[in-house]
């Protein structure tokens, strides 16, 4: 019988590997290509275009370059419904084993982004021609970056979508537009993903789920690498791994759309010093990535807080060593040659530069997120240890079960932390400060709504209180943080 059992796992393994290879292999190996530009909208701008919103990558959205044709019935997908995008135009399809696929337009329309008494007036103008900031073929660029520094992520295909009766109602909005195709769920057991939504869900309810958080930085560092600063947590699916009685969460990144921003033009540098700050140009220096990154600070405060600075050096180490110039060169080589000619050089000479550069300016940001940090617990049962002594505090928590399974850990310094914030929520959950824990961070305990026990051992520096915070109250909390404003 588990001989049986064993033969018919191995050729259903078989011939869904087989059906997924075909499909990739149809998906590169499209015959049929025309000449399309990306958009012809930012081309040929007049001389004060060109001084106030800048030269931008103009050319490279207008270059006319080879695509293959996208034919929706001869590659086996059908149309599932319209996505939600404000800007991008997207597409759900499925394929011939049902598995969900994403088509976006390359181009944006800004208009469906922008509150009512400023559509089509200047402003939506000058919105719309700030998507020529963005370079419209980054994505097959992450095709090589991304699996160099092992990070999941879908793989892009880049096709010219053709005036197909076959799209039914969403004929006219893809006709004749180049867009870009992407696996909804690239998990390497092509397992089901969650969205941000759900897994803070599942963090705060749940004691047996972990983040991955150095799957997490990896993603993060090469938002900063490419200057990708628009990192939304709707930009994020996540996927599953079973780690013994735990699960953990780890990040797949996705919708390069600000990558390798960049403009020159004289409204858009008066912006960054003002009200714009996040929107960090693809320079040769990454000293700016906290601003870089100012859109993401929730985000990396909720999901990088068990890394220590060993871990950030470490990681980011390892992330600059795989980003061999070779490597780099294969990826800004995966464009199509025409766009190429025209900025290639100017990418690798930034990507290499910026590379050298991270390791310095990485651990600066690591240093802004530890100044403060706030460690959760769930709704079940936990015990939370905490030792050390003047120079450390070691922060640990446990599932009161009998495998007291490891939750979190983190070990903090004073140099780096000023104070910690634990917020246990709901259960029955157990403190305890051991003897010569007394470094010099403030530690702050909020009991939250279960009936909790505090063992304090030392004179370390607290604050304790008692709040009505469950795991369902404070994902309000955490949700408008996040700007999560309902589930995909």
């Amino acid at each position: 019988m588990i001989q049986k059992a064993l033969i018919f796992a191995l050729a259903f393994l078989l011939v869904h590997t087989s059906h997924s290879q075909t499909l990739q292999q149809k998906l590169e190996s499209v015959k049929d290509s025309v000449t399309i530009s990306a958009s012809t909208k930012y081309g040929d701008p007049s001389f004060f275009k060109r001084l106030f919103l800048g030269k931008n990558y103009r050319n490279v959205w207008a270059q006319p370059v080879r695509l293959p044709v996208f034919h929706l019935k001869q590659l086996g997908f059908t149309v599932d419904k319209l996505g939600g995008g404000q800007q991008t135009k997207s597409l759900r399809l499925r394929d011939p084993e049902g598995r969900e696929w994403a088509l976006r337009t390359i181009d944006k329309d800004v208009e469906g982004a922008l509150p009512k008494w400023l559509q089509n007036t200047l402003a939506e103008k000058v919105t719309q021609d700030m998507v020529s900031a963005a370079h419209p073929y980054a994505p097959l660029t992450i095709n090589v970056l991304a699996p160099a520094t092992n990070i999941t992520t879908a793989k892009a295909y880049f096709f010219a979508v053709p005036d197909d009766p076959d799209f039914g109602e969403h004929r006219a909005l893809f006709a004749n537009t180049v867009c870009m195709l992407e696996d909804r769920n690239p998990t390497p057991d092509k397992s089901e993903t969650e969205n941000t939504e759900n897994v803070v869900e599942d963090l705060l309810e749940k004691g047996k789920y972990r983040i991955a958080s150095e799957d997490v930085l990896r993603a993060r560092l090469l938002d900063m690498l490419i200057a990708d600063w628009d990192r939304h947590q709707d930009q994020w699916r996540w996927g599953k791994k079973e780690e013994g009685a735990a699960t953990s969460y780890y990040a797949i990144p996705r919708d390069r759309d600000q990558a390798y921003f960049y403009s020159n033009g004289l409204l858009v540098k008066i912006a960054q010093l003002v009200a714009l700050k996040h929107m960090v140009g693809f320079t040769h220096s990454t000293r700016r990535i906290k601003s870089l990154s100012a859109k993401s600070w929730e985000f990396d405060k909720v999901f990088l807080n068990e890394l220590t600075r060993q871990d950030w050096d470490r990681i980011t180490r390892q992330f600059q060593a795989s980003l061999t110039d070779d490597v780099i060169r294969r990826a800004v080589r995966n464009m199509p040659l025409q766009v190429y000619h025209l900025s290639g050089a100017t990418l690798e000479s930034k990507l290499i530069d910026r590379r050298n550069s991270l390791l310095k300016d990485a651990l600066r940001y690591y240093e802004f997120l530890s100044e403060d940090v706030t460690i959760t617990g769930s709704d079940e049962p936990e015990r939370f240890h905490i030792t050390g002594n003047r120079d450390s505090l070691l922060v640990s928590a446990f599932a009161k079960t009998k495998d007291g399974m490891l939750l979190y850990q983190r070990a903090f310094t004073p140099d780096d932390t000023k104070s910690i914030n634990l917020v246990t929520l709901g259960g029955d959950d157990e403190i305890i400060v051991a003897p010569g824990a007394d470094a010099r961070i403030k530690l702050i305990i909020d009991g939250g709504k279960g009936n909790n026990v505090v063992n304090l051992q030392s004179k370390i520096r607290h604050k304790i209180y008692h709040s009505d915070l469950d795991a369902k109250a404070y994902e309000t909390v955490v949700k408008e943080r996040l700007k999560i404003k309902e589930e995909e």
